[in-house]
């Protein structure tokens, strides 16, 4: 909580990813409750009411759909660990801009920003999970299937657009109209990995043919596994150690969608549980011994020790919650 400013409800002024601070709290709460909630208590309704204002938005809307998205997926997962409506109706109100705009890309899906400047992988990816977790807390409201509909829309939408390559690794974005074509030039960030995977388990929740979306899950999961991970088996973003400070989020994100995976996944097999497990108890082990001065925690989960920011503090955090709640 060094980074956490009461007054505006962010961490460092950071927007997008305060949203994924929320979620890593969130995280830890629904596992550890008596060790949190006194700051969850606090937090919770102060970001919900402060956080939008620091920047003057409405509502927790600005230029940029996957931040928008990154809120929806926030409140949802408070919801789900406090019980309070009032983050659910926050997260599904949010979630209505980014639907009234699928579709609008030139490449017939959802744009990144409003500016219209390019069709990426984070925001579709977003807005499948956002929408999947929606129709699970939400399924008759406002009516049936209005938010599977829309997961099922939009995850037709990424298998046909080719973002995933034959790899199995999701790249960042697609060429401009008309091309609209797999930019196999641009970098794989492990995010782009791992965003999907908990809404591709919950789509599996509802759907009639549940295990297409368990495979796909598990198939881009082992790919991003093998990927980004060391010899040693700990999680590296290419970036490393010159990261942004966006870049420096990205590896928590992996690491959380992979637990929800191990806590939530229908017909997991043992095989893939003990995986997935290994993997986040590998990394946590690796931070600690290697990545942490003082309960700080940096960028570079194999070492060497550097400089912490809400970012790289957060991310790490995700990992290290992740091994204590399969642990």
């Amino acid at each position: 909580m060094t980074w956490y400013n009461a007054a505006t409800g962010l961490w460092d002024g950071a927007w997008w990813n305060s949203a994924n601070v929320i979620t890593t709290l969130a995280n830890f709460a629904e596992q550890f409750p008596n060790e949190i909630k006194h700051i969850t208590d606090q937090v919770f309704p102060t970001t919900l009411e402060k956080a939008p204002k620091a920047y003057g938005f409405t509502g927790f809307l600005n230029g940029f759909y996957d931040d928008e998205l990154w809120w929806v997926l926030a409140w949802i997962k408070v919801f789900d660990v406090t019980g309070e409506k009032k983050y659910l109706d926050k997260a599904a109100e949010i979630f209505e801009d980014s639907k009234n705009s699928f579709g609008t890309s030139s490449c017939g899906a959802l744009w990144w920003d409003k500016a219209h400047s390019g069709t990426n992988s984070v925001e579709n990816a977003l807005y499948i999970t956002a929408a999947a977790k929606l129709a699970n807390r939400r399924p008759s409201t406002p009516h049936s299937g209005y938010y599977y509909n829309e997961a099922i829309k939009a995850y037709d939408w990424f298998l046909a657009s080719g973002l995933i390559n034959s790899d199995n690794l999701v790249n960042d974005h697609l060429s401009a109209a008309p091309g609209c074509k797999n930019d196999l030039s641009t970098p794989i960030f492990t995010y782009n990995q791992g965003i999907i995977l908990s809404g591709l388990v919950e789509l599996a929740w509802s759907a009639p043919n549940p295990a297409k979306f368990n495979d796909l899950a598990n198939t881009l999961a082992t790919a991003g596994i093998k990927h980004f991970s060391d010899s040693n088996g700990i999680l590296h973003e290419p970036c490393e150690p010159n990261c942004s400070s966006d870049l420096q989020q990205f590896k928590g994100v992996f690491g959380r969608n992979v637990l929800f995976m191990v806590n939530r996944m229908n017909g997991i097999t043992a095989e893939q549980k003990a995986t997935y497990t290994d993997f986040l108890k590998k990394n946590a082990d690796s931070i600690w011994a290697n990545s942490q001065v003082d309960n700080q925690l940096g960028l570079i989960w194999s070492g060497p020790k550097g400089s912490v920011t809400i970012q790289t503090q957060s991310s790490a955090l995700d990992v290290i919650v992740g091994a204590a709640c399969v642990s």
